[in-house]
C-alpha cells in the first residue's frame, strides 16, 4: 500500500508510509530487459561486477531498465560499493500467476531477489523453501551488518508475527521505533496522523469556474447538485468529468472511501467484526454511486479500465472529482488539485476515519533467492541499500548535485535533484522503492513551503484532508487488519471466501448500474441474501474471534459508531 516529477516518489511514499497495498496498475513493460555488460566495479577491484536478476510483481514500479556503471549515476555507485548490476523482470501483467508458476517449474533459474505486495504469496514464497530467512542469510554472508543490529524491532516483530520468520525486508520502514532513531519534522507528523491513500480530490479551477466552494460539496446532497452544474463545463472544448472513479480498482478503493466517508465500519454496535458488505451504510454508499450513474455523472466504462487510463483522465485536466487512490493518480504534477475532505451522508450517519497505531510490516516485501550465485554480494547490496549511506544515495542521489544540508540540518533537494527524481526510471534517483526508509525521509528532509516544494504542499493537502475533517470519529483498526490466509487450513472457508469476492465484483457492479430506485433495492437485497449464503456470517465468526483476540493483545476496544 504507494507522486512524480518535483513530488518525488520518497514524498509520495512518506506520505503514504502506513497503508499498504499502494496500489494497482500497469505503466510500462520491463520483463526480462537487458542491462549492458559492466566495464568495472570498486567493490570488486578490477574484476566485471555480476549480474543478478531482480524479479517484481509490481507492475507498475518502473526502476531503471538499463543499469549503468558509471559511478556518477546512483546504478553506478551501487554497483561501486555491492559488486553487482541488475536485470529486471517486471511483468507488464499476471507477474503474481508467473511466480506460482516458477515457484514449481523454474529450478536454478529462480531470481537472485524478488519483491512483491502480496504478503499471503509472500507466505508461498516462505514455504517453498526457495528463499532465505533475513537473519540466517546475513549471518552467514554479512556477520556484520547493521540490518541485524538497529533493524526497527517492532517492525520485526509484526514481520515474524506475520510469517513467522523474519523473511522478508520491508519497504516504508517507519514505525515507532524507527521513529526514535529519526524523529519526524512536523510536517511528517501531519502525514503520519492524517494521511490516506483512498478519498476526493477536487480540481479548484473546475470548482471556481462553476462558483463554487468546498463547503458546498461537502455534503452527498450538495455533491451531486454540483455534479449537475459542472457537467456543462469544457476544457479545451471536451466535456468536463464530473466524478472518475478508480478504474478496475474501484470497489477496493473508490467505494470503500465512500464507506469510510459514510461510517460503514467492519464493526458492529458491540465491537464484533462484521463484513463492511453488511452494514447498512454500505447501501448508502452504492446508492451515491447509483445516482451519479443515473444523472450522467459516472461513465460506468470508468469501472473496467487499467491505471494508465485513469492518470491520463486525471493529467487531462477534465476531471472535476476523483474517489478512489489518490496515490496512484500523480495528481501532485498540478497544484489545483484539492479536497472538500469528507461527504457526509444525506442520512446523517458520521464518518470514520481507521489509522493503524502499532508497526506495520511494510509495503513492497523483498525476499532473497537460496540459488542466488553471488550471495555474499547480494548481503552487501542488501546491508548498503537499507544503510544511512545508501539511503541518501538512492533517496536522495549526490549531495551537492541533487541536494544539499543547510543551516538547520535539514536536506534540501537542488534542482538537479527534483528533476533527477521526476526522472527516476533512467537516473535512478528516489527509484529504488523496496529499500525506502520513510523514517529517515520524515525526519532529515527540510518541510516544503509552496515556494520551495508546491507538489509537497499540494500531496499533504489532499492526503490529509478527510483525516483532519472536524466530522470525523477516528479509531484504532490494528486489530481488524485480517490476514490474507485466515481460512487457509479451512477448504470448506477458503471457498467460501473465493465465492464471495468473485460474486460481490458483479453483484456490485449490478447494483451501481441499476435503472431505477426499485431495482437497485432489489439487487442490494438479493446481494445481502446470496452473501449470507455463500456463508459470509460464518466467515465473519473466524474473522470475530481474530479481531477478538487481536483486541485483547493490544489493549484495543473499538465499536461500531454508526449501525
Amino acid at each position: 500500500m504507494k507522486g512524480k516529477s518535483k513530488y518525488s516518489i520518497l514524498s509520495l511514499l512518506a506520505l503514504t508510509l502506513a497503508f499498504t497495498g499502494c496500489s494497482s496498475g500497469a505503466d510500462k513493460e520491463q520483463e526480462a530487459q537487458k542491462t549492458p555488460e559492466p566495464v568495472n566495479s570498486g567493490a570488486a577491484g578490477t574484476q566485471a561486477p555480476s549480474k543478478a536478476v531482480w524479479f517484481s510483481t509490481v507492475d507498475f514500479w518502473n526502476p531503471p531498465a538499463n543499469w549503468s556503471t558509471d559511478p556518477n549515476t546512483v546504478q553506478g555507485k551501487i554497483t561501486e560499493k555491492t559488486g553487482l548490476t541488475f536485470e529486471f523482470n517486471i511483468p507488464a501483467q499476471d507477474g503474481e500467476t508467473k511466480l506460482n508458476l516458477m515457484l514449481v517449474s523454474s529450478g536454478d533459474s529462480f531470481p537472485d531477489l524478488l519483491t512483491l505486495t502480496n504478503a499471503v504469496l509472500g507466505k508461498k514464497l516462505k514455504d517453498s523453501g526457495k528463499v532465505w530467512d533475513i537473519e540466517e542469510f546475513l549471518k552467514k554472508y554479512d556477520p556484520e551488518s547493521h540490518i541485524l543490529k538497529d533493524f526497527p524491532a517492532d517492525m520485526k516483530a509484526a514481520i515474524i508475527d506475520r510469517d513467522g520468520s523474519f523473511f522478508a525486508f520491508p519497504s516504508n520502514v517507519n514505525s515507532p521505533d524507527a521513529r526514535k532513531v529519526y524523529p519526524p519534522s512536523p510536517f511528517q507528523q501531519t502525514n503520519l496522523d492524517y494521511a490516506a491513500n483512498n478519498g476526493i480530490m477536487v480540481n479548484s479551477k473546475l470548482l471556481k469556474e462553476a462558483g463554487l466552494t468546498l463547503e458546498d460539496i461537502k455534503t452527498e446532497k450538495g455533491l451531486l447538485a454540483a455534479y449537475e452544474k459542472v457537467k456543462a463545463l469544457k476544457v479545451d472544448g471536451a466535456s468536463v468529468i464530473p466524478l472518475l472513479v478508480d478504474g478496475k480498482s474501484y470497489q477496493d478503493t473508490s467505494l470503500s472511501f465512500l464507506q469510510d466517508t459514510f461510517g460503514a465500519m467492519a464493526l458492529d454496535k458491540d465491537g464484533n467484526y462484521r463484513d463492511r458488505l453488511l452494514a447498512p451504510e454500505t447501501k448508502l454508499a452504492l446508492n451515491f454511486l447509483r445516482k451519479a450513474y443515473q444523472n450522467n455523472y459516472l461513465d460506468p466504462g470508468q469501472m473496467t479500465v487499467d491505471n494508465a487510463a485513469v492518470k491520463t483522465d486525471v493529467a487531462s485536466g477534465r476531471v472535476f472529482t476523483f474517489m478512489g487512490n489518490m496515490a496512484n493518480t500523480s495528481f501532485q504534477l498540478n497544484d489545483y488539485w484539492t479536497s472538500s475532505g469528507v461527504i457526509l451522508s444525506d442520512a446523517g450517519t458520521k464518518p470514520a476515519f481507521a489509522k493503524n497505531y502499532l508497526a506495520g510490516s511494510g509495503w513492497m516485501l523483498t525476499y532473497i533467492s537460496k540459488t542466488a550465485k553471488e550471495p555474499e554480494k547480494l548481503a552487501k547490496f542488501l546491508s548498503f541499500m537499507s544503510s544511512k549511506e545508501g539511503l541518501l544515495l538512492h533517496q536522495f542521489g549526490f549531495e551537492g548535485v541533487d541536494y544539499k544540508w543547510n543551516a538547520e540540518g535539514f536536506l534540501e533537494k537542488t534542482e538537479q535533484g527534483l528533476k533527477n527524481a521526476s526522472d527516476y526510471m533512467k537516473t535512478g534517483v528516489s527509484a529504488f522503492w523496496p529499500f525506502t526508509n520513510t523514517a529517515l525521509t520524515g525526519s532529515i528532509v527540510q518541510p516544503p513551503t509552496e515556494k520551495t516544494d508546491i507538489q509537497s504542499i499540494t500531496g499533504q493537502r489532499v492526503f490529509t484532508a478527510f483525516g483532519k475533517s472536524p466530522e470525523v470519529v477516528r479509531y484504532d483498526d490494528s486489530s481488524i487488519r485480517l490476514p490474507g490466509d485466515l481460512f487457509a487450513k479451512d477448504a470448506k472457508l477458503t471457498n467460501a471466501e473465493l465465492q464471495i469476492k468473485t460474486y460481490k465484483q458483479a453483484q456490485i457492479a449490478k447494483i451501481i448500474l441499476a435503472k431505477d430506485d426499485a431495482q437497485f433495492n432489489q439487487l442490494y437485497d438479493e446481494m445481502i441474501a446470496q452473501l449470507k449464503k455463500l456463508g459470509i456470517e460464518e466467515l465473519d465468526k473466524v474473522r470475530n474471534d481474530w479481531v477478538q483476540e487481536k483486541n485483547k493483545k493490544y489493549g484495543i476496544h473499538v465499536k461500531g459508531i454508526n449501525s
